[in-house]
């Protein structure tokens, strides 16, 4: 792979292309050879966390690309629209026309926001502990101005949370990983909510649960990644 002007290091013993891409970081983990297809991954937040608990070097060992570009907006729509120009460019290189999303806490709210409004280019999703409303989140000021909110009685309404896309989300595959002592994002108000929404729905879209009684925010991904793997290899490939 060339990517003009990008730097080259080793990520994870992988090769690693960081590159400017539309004034945001960008960068690609290219794996020793390419799966048939091409398929990829893409975390859209937090993409040094917990890594090797989401499966991604294992994804990457099999022939997955893996792929982050940085948000200046927490997923807001000027986010949306260098996101969607990333994707139409990594297909442009030869990557598979859908991705694997992987959303981790904040990147959740990323996740679903890109998959409902551009469907055409994603695969799955795999949520874990995801943002899906702005209830009880701990830093409404940062977000405020980005999603125009003008006070809290704007949170559960804004069109554009996820807890308020199920229509759009109900057909895609969703892998649901997250803690019930969660205080960070609370599941009755985040993860919790958008499934019962989703049930509702009556979509086609496979969704997997995998939730921790005792669990809280922390750690992401799980102990045994092979579930994470095999979703994102039945849908991907």
């Amino acid at each position: 792979m060339r990517i003009d002007n990008a730097k080259v290091d080793i990520w994870l013993g992988f090769k690693r292309h960081i590159f400017d891409f539309q004034g945001h970081e960008a960068w690609i983990v290219e794996p020793e050879t390419a799966a048939p297809g091409t398929p990829w991954t893409w975390c859209m937040e937090w993409p040094t966390a917990f890594v090797p608990r989401t499966g991604v070097p294992d994804l990457v060992k099999k022939g997955f690309h893996h792929v982050h570009i940085k948000a200046f907006g927490h997923g807001n729509d000027e986010d949306q629209k260098v996101f969607a120009a990333f994707h139409e460019y990594l297909v442009g290189l030869g990557f598979a026309k859908k991705c694997g999303l992987i959303g981790l806490s904040f990147g959740g709210l990323y996740s679903c926001r890109f998959a409902a409004f551009h469907p055409e280019k994603v695969a799955c999703i795999y949520l874990d502990a995801p943002l899906c409303n702005f209830h009880h989140f701990q830093h409404w000021e940062l977000v405020k101005d980005e999603y125009s909110l003008k006070n809290k009685a704007d949170l559960f309404d804004l069109p554009g949370l996820p807890i308020n896309l199920t229509a759009r989300l109900k057909d895609f595959p969703i892998l649901l990983i997250y803690g019930k002592a969660d205080t960070t994002v609370p599941p009755e108000d985040n993860c919790e909510m958008l499934l019962a929404r989703l049930e509702v729905q009556n979509g086609s879209g496979e969704v997997k649960v995998i939730a921790r009684n005792a669990w809280a925010h922390h750690p992401h991904g799980l102990d045994d990644t092979a579930p994470i793997q095999e979703f994102m290899t039945k849908y991907c490939c």
